[in-house]
C-alpha cells in the first residue's frame, strides 16, 4: 500500500471497507480458485450477475510501475497455502495451457452488509509462478498484442506441410 492510500483510509470515517479479491482459472480447474484478501470469507457478485464466495487469504500485491515500459506486470504473493491454493497449481503445472488471472476490488459496507464490484475486472495473463511450502509467487501482465500470432493462425508443419 502506497503512503499516500495508507493515510486516505486512516483518515477515512466511513463504514466502507475496500477489499481485493484475486480469481484464478484453468482449464485444469473444476472451479475457479477465488480468494480475498480478509479475515473472513467475502459472498459477492460477479460481472455476469451471479454470485461467488472469495476464500479469506493473506496476499501482498505489488502493482507495476508508473513508466513507459511497454509490458508492466504485477506480482502477487500468497501466505500459508500449504493445503488450498497448492494444489491448484499443481494440476495447472502438470498441463502446458495458460492461468488467468482476474483483479477484482469491491466496497463492502459494514452497516448493509453488501459488497459492491467497482468498475469492470481487470484480466491478466500468468507469466511466471514460483512455490514452496507455505508460499506462492505469481507475476502476472496483459496479454501483449505482440506475442499474438497473425492472424491468430499458428503455423506449424501439420497444418502447413511446406514448412517442413
Amino acid at each position: 500500500m502506497t503512503p499516500a492510500e495508507k493515510e486516505a483510509y486512516a483518515n477515512c470515517d466511513s463504514t466502507e471497507v475496500h477489499l481485493v479479491t484475486l480469481e484464478l482459472n484453468h482449464p485444469a480447474f473444476t472451479q475457479p480458485l477465488r480468494i480475498v484478501k480478509d479475515n473472513t470469507d467475502l459472498v459477492a457478485p460477479l460481472e455476469d450477475g451471479t454470485t461467488a464466495t472469495f476464500i479469506a487469504m493473506s496476499f501482498d500485491m505489488v502493482r507495476p510501475p508508473v513508466n513507459e515500459e511497454p509490458d508492466p506486470s504485477i506480482t502477487i504473493r500468497v501466505d500459508n497455502v500449504s493445503g488450498t491454493v497448492t494444489p491448484y497449481f499443481e494440476l495447472a503445472s502438470r498441463s502446458g495451457q495458460e492461468i488467468t488471472l482476474v483483479f477484482r476490488p469491491y466496497v463492502w459496507d459494514d452497516t448493509t452488509g453488501v459488497a459492491t464490484l467497482l468498475g469492470d475486472p481487470l484480466k491478466l495473463a500468468v507469466r511466471n509462478a514460483s512455490a514452496d511450502m507455505r508460499n506462492i509467487s505469481v507475476t502476472a501482465a496483459h496479454i501483449n498484442p505482440a506475442n499474438l500470432a497473425f492472424p491468430r493462425e499458428k503455423y506449424t508443419p501439420d497444418r502447413f506441410p511446406g514448412l517442413a
